[in-house]
């Protein structure tokens, strides 16, 4: 299992040395998984889809040993709080099982998507291949109301095609 404070900042390196969202370094990482990187953390259902605590741990050991900043600002819109992750390294040559031309384009196809639609991508695969849940669509209905809407999760659906990570 690679050390997982490396495997954050190497995910934030590959995207270009910054990566805004706590809930986006969650997703990138669950779908990174599923896509083969092997990192070993561990997910567990959360309000936000699936969600790693020893990621978030991750975040953390990556900011105290000085390879990972965070800057915390707040939306304009609702005064909401979010956080902007930088980092000076270098991009890693692989991450976990990754090599870093895959994660790479990977994660810059994660960067076209807004929080809420990596949100929904990562919350279908969990529904519909972790819980198995039949009727995943329904279920996104329920668990996600509102967050649906407006075309995101045609998006989300259309990231998971084209990742081939589809439950369709």
């Amino acid at each position: 299992m690679p050390q997982l404070d490396n495997l954050v900042v190497g995910t934030v390196a590959l995207s270009g040395g910054a990566l805004v969202g706590r809930i986006r370094i969650q997703k990138v990482i669950y779908l990174l998984d599923q896509l083969g990187m092997q990192s070993g953390a561990p997910f567990e259902y959360h309000h936000y889809g699936p969600y790693s605590e020893v990621i978030s741990d991750a975040v953390t050991d990556a900011k105290f040993w000085g390879n990972l900043n965070e800057t915390v600002s707040f939306r304009v819109a609702d005064g909401a709080p979010y956080s902007t992750f930088k980092t000076d390294s270098p991009p890693p040559d692989s991450l976990g099982a990754l090599n870093a031309v895959r994660a790479r384009a990977l994660l810059e196809k994660f960067s076209g998507c807004t929080a809420t639609v990596l949100e929904l991508a990562a919350t279908v695969h969990w529904l519909a291949f972790i819980e198995k849940v039949d009727d995943w669509r329904a279920e996104i209905e329920v668990r996600k109301a509102g967050k649906t809407d407006n075309g995101r999760l045609q998006k989300a659906l259309a990231l998971l095609r084209d990742i081939g990570l589809s439950p369709e």
